[in-house]
């Protein structure tokens, strides 16, 4: 349970912490100016990291950790700050203020997303607030183990061209340098680009290519969104070289974005949209994460940031997701994924596999459909799944988002069963299956890769494809079922330890629950079983 008023009184500090900062009496040049510093502080950890030993390239924890600081920065630019403004000239202070209240803002944000959804207890004593999620954190870090494998292990395969002679041409530059395309040759910015679009599109990517995501075929969103990688990504090696305001995150007038665009993609007919749909202008409903090209003012600021590659199909999807007349056939994409449970459990021993089986009353009124159903003809023992595959959770909200899929997939399957006791009905199995009541029945919820780590009571369970896939092969479909029900759980002391993370945020102390990973990360995925090969 919160402490009573824990939860306003934290509420209060988050709407009153972004808006004190005295960032915003400097007017337009406020974003700027705090993204400059992102930029400055992030190059100065990489610098230290690589001396350090460590890797020098930013990995996908490495790059969600400055897009969730930009995005916050851009947000709170939209409430706070006045663009039209000239306002006064902003001191190191405000800019540092900033720019450390929104890497502390973590904490805040988990607080405010699990309290309002009652899913942590919130207490505050003389000693600070405490946040303590109520989820189970074996199921966490079951969860965090699963996408390690995901991406720990997962081999990236680095696409040509080599950019070294690009590297090389950039590192004889002299000089101040005044920023825009004119800072290095055209052919180093085409190099760039080529790049960034040969990595983004030998990415496993789910949905398939020739998928409608509004006015344009994922396909052409990636070459697209590989464009503009490549461009942000040579304004970054340029700012490692020649630090400036403009380098730091390049800022374009729409049509000039648009012509260099082009320039790279000359057939490209879904320029236009593509720039509408990835815009962030401040409006409800809209995060800088999915829309990372930031009106301020007459110009589209272009930041790294918000640009990184484990982003990149979350992006599209959810910048496709927001608009009414393409989330509909996004969907459908989406659900299609979901044939992927049939695919696997038919290749159980015995099993024979049925998909989107329609359920009718005896008026044959439609009562729903069973997505998946698996049937072991030989046992008379059968799986009934229904599976939510939304879009993957790379945020809270995204988190929050499979919660709802998944409290949704369970009313469903409570409703059907209801009807079921309630009288004669017809489900529509394939010619030869034996009749629905014949059969022993386990129902549960599938997604894709989210496990429901909730401490909540259902008779309905939830599992991800991508445990289902660990679990594999089985001897029979009963042994799975059995595995899932009596699934050994990582053990606190042994494959992790839950300890506190305190920041601090505007003069208030925060400790927040942490899991620490005690067991290896993976180096391998097990059988060769990689999302680039068709597995979850």
């Amino acid at each position: 349970m919160t402490t009573p008023n824990a939860l306003d009184r934290l509420r209060g500090i988050a709407s009153m912490a972004p808006a004190d900062l005295s960032i915003w009496e400097t007017g337009r040049s406020a974003l700027p100016s705090v993204l400059f510093e992102v930029s400055r502080r992030r190059l100065t950890d990489k610098f230290q990291r690589f001396k350090a030993g460590g890797p020098l390239a930013d990995g996908g924890e490495i790059g969600g950790k400055w897009a969730f600081v930009v995005a916050n920065l851009v947000e709170w630019a939209f409430i706070y700050d006045d663009q039209t403004s000239e306002g006064r000239e902003a001191t190191e202070q405000d800019i540092v203020a900033a720019v450390d209240l929104a890497i502390s803002w973590k904490s805040i944000d988990i607080a405010l997303n699990a309290g309002r959804a009652g899913r942590a207890k919130i207490s505050h004593t003389k000693r600070g607030f405490w946040i303590d999620p109520l989820s189970d954190p074996r199921i966490e870090t079951l969860d965090l183990l699963l996408e390690g494998i995901d991406t720990l292990a997962e081999p990236v395969a680095e696409v040509g061209p080599d950019l070294e002679p690009a590297i090389k041409c950039l590192n004889s530059l002299r000089g101040d340098v005044p920023g825009g395309s004119s800072t290095a040759p055209r052919w180093v910015m085409g190099l760039f680009v080529q790049h960034a679009k040969n990595n983004l599109r030998a990415q496993p990517w789910e949905v398939a290519g020739c998928t409608d995501i509004g006015g344009m075929t994922l396909d052409e969103a990636v070459t697209l969104l590989g464009t503009l990688k490549g461009i942000s990504d040579l304004g970054q090696e340029v700012f490692a070289r020649y630090p400036s305001l403009t380098m730091a995150n390049p800022a374009f007038r729409r049509n000039d974005l648009k012509e260099l665009i082009v320039r790279y993609n000359p057939s490209s007919k879904g320029v236009d949209r593509f720039l509408e749909m990835l815009t962030f202008t401040g409006q409800k409903g809209r995060s800088p994460l999915s829309a990372p090209l930031i009106q301020w003012g007459d110009h589209l600021i272009a930041t790294y940031h918000l640009l990184h590659d484990s982003m990149a199909e979350r992006m599209l999807l959810r910048a496709a997701a927001t608009d009414p007349a393409s989330s509909g056939k996004l969907g459908h994409s989406l659900g299609r994924l979901c044939g992927r449970w049939g695919a696997r459990l038919s290749g159980i021993p015995g099993v024979q596999v049925a998909e989107e089986v329609k359920v009718l009353d005896s008026g044959n009124r439609k009562l729903g459909d069973l997505d998946v159903v698996a049937l072991d003809v030989h046992r008379m023992e059968g799986l009934i799944v229904e599976a939510k595959w939304p879009i993957d959770a790379k945020t809270l909200g995204d988190a929050r988002k499979q919660e709802d899929a998944i409290d949704k997939g369970r009313a469903q399957i409570l409703r059907l069963q209801t009807e079921m006791l309630r009288g004669d009905l017809k489900v529509k199995f394939p010619h030869g299956w034996p009749e629905f009541t014949e059969v022993q029945w386990t129902w549960i919820v599938g997604t894709a890769r989210f496990l429901d780590a909730r401490k909540i009571e259902s008779p309905i369970p939830a599992t991800s494809l991508r445990l289902v896939e660990t679990l594999l092969p089985v001897g029979s479909l009963q042994e799975l079922i059995d595995a899932l029900e009596r699934l050994p759980l990582p053990k606190e002391g042994k494959d992790f330890r839950l300890g506190w993370k305190k920041a601090k945020v505007s003069g208030h102390v925060f400790h927040v629950r942490t899991i620490e990973i005690l067991r290896p990360p993976p180096t391998s995925s097990p059988l060769g079983r990689r999302r680039a090969d068709g597995w979850t």
